[in-house]
């Protein structure tokens, strides 16, 4: 009697399929069911998806847009436009954390949270993040306008 080894389903995704067709399965199937929370900003939606991140792309930024903010068609150029190509990239280099409204342990290699509160919430439509977070480019330039003031 011959042993099942599991190698003639291995092409075809079954038992025998490696590990990383199984992994790649599983994340295509969770982010098409990963959906935004009603008014939740998109960057707490995006710290809740992160596992489900691509490296490259804004494809939970899209996944938002069409469920909480469908008329921000224009939402993947002004994010370009901040230097921001990517969901990865707009959490480390788009937004920081307020803290005035609350003190985050953030991982010292990426800058990002280790947990998050609750979303504050946001108006249908909004694509702006909630009063958790705030654009990096507004703090430099409140910043570059403190430093102005004082040398003036």
């Amino acid at each position: 009697m011959d042993h099942y080894s599991g190698a003639e389903n291995a092409e075809n995704g079954g038992p025998g399929a490696p590990d990383e067709d199984v992994d790649r399965i599983f994340m295509e199937l969770a982010g098409s069911l990963m959906v935004p929370y009603q008014n939740e900003c998109m960057i707490c939606f995006l710290m809740r998806a992160m596992v489900l991140l691509e490296p490259a792309g804004f494809a939970m930024t899209d996944t938002y847009r069409k469920f909480n903010a469908p008329r921000a068609t224009k939402l993947g150029a002004r994010l370009v436009r901040m230097g921001v190509y990517g969901d990865c990239r707009l959490l480390q280099a788009g937004v920081m954390v307020n803290d005035a409204l609350w003190d985050a342990e953030c991982c010292p290699d990426c800058g990002i949270p280790y947990a998050v509160p609750d979303c504050l919430e946001v108006r249908r439509g909004s694509t702006q993040p909630c009063k958790l977070w705030r654009w990096r480019q507004d703090v430099a330039r409140e910043m570059f306008d403190a430093w102005l003031d004082n040398r003036i």
